[in-house]
């Protein structure tokens, strides 16, 4: 903004000097902020910081990458989901918030409400318990807080577990979306959606 209102006044300086000596002492052309030396210095120095500002957002910014496999799990034996999430860029990530967004399979849908759009970890727990899941045992869901560090890694196999289904988990649950908003060390905001879980393709009849 302040780059934009002196560009207009370098803009109305340059234009004012072109003008007659007699229509510059008029009204509204003897208005002046600053002269034209002081407003092309004060240009070249806020877009110099614009750029720097722009390139150091490229170099430090975070790139949540995610990866979800069978097995591998650290909480749930036997796992047929495992997600887990790191940071592979330049910079750190530091978490602002965690939401969820579930769906049971057909099966199971009319038993249990399903809960709308976007919501807390507290409620995605409570709604895999009330479909008969047990903690640690049929899932693991990493209770990721306001302020949390998202690792930095350029290894996969190094990243935090965020969720971890076995066969009766996966039987279970259709759908399972995590969404993530991120702050950068310049304090610009990320959001990255992960799709863990989609549901499964059926069997057209032929």
């Amino acid at each position: 903004m302040a780059l934009g209102f002196v560009v207009v006044d370098l803009v109305w300086e340059v234009v004012k000097a072109n003008l007659d000596r007699g229509v510059r002492g008029e009204w509204p052309w003897r208005f002046t902020v600053l002269d034209t030396s002081a407003c092309a210095a004060l240009v070249a120095l806020l877009g110099g910081i614009v750029v720097t500002r722009i390139q150091l957002s490229h170099t430090l910014r975070p790139v949540l990458s995610w990866s979800g496999f069978d097995g591998g799990s650290h909480r749930v034996v036997d796992s047929r989901r495992t997600v887990t999430l790191r940071n592979a860029g330049g910079g750190r990530a530091v978490v602002r918030s965690v939401s969820y967004r579930v769906s049971a399979t057909d099966a199971y849908a009319g038993r249990v409400a399903r809960p709308a759009g976007w919501v807390d970890s507290d409620v995605v727990v409570d709604f895999f318990e009330a479909l008969g899941l047990e903690r640690d045992r049929d899932f693991f869901l990493l209770h990721l807080g306001a302020g949390a560090a998202i690792p930095m890694s350029s290894n996969w196999r190094e990243g935090m577990e965020l969720l971890a289904l076995n066969a009766k988990g996966r039987e279970r649950l259709s759908l399972v979306d995590i969404r993530l908003v991120v702050t950068d060390v310049l304090g610009d905001t990320h959001r990255r959606d992960l799709r863990c879980i989609r549901p499964r393709p059926t069997a057209s009849a032929t």
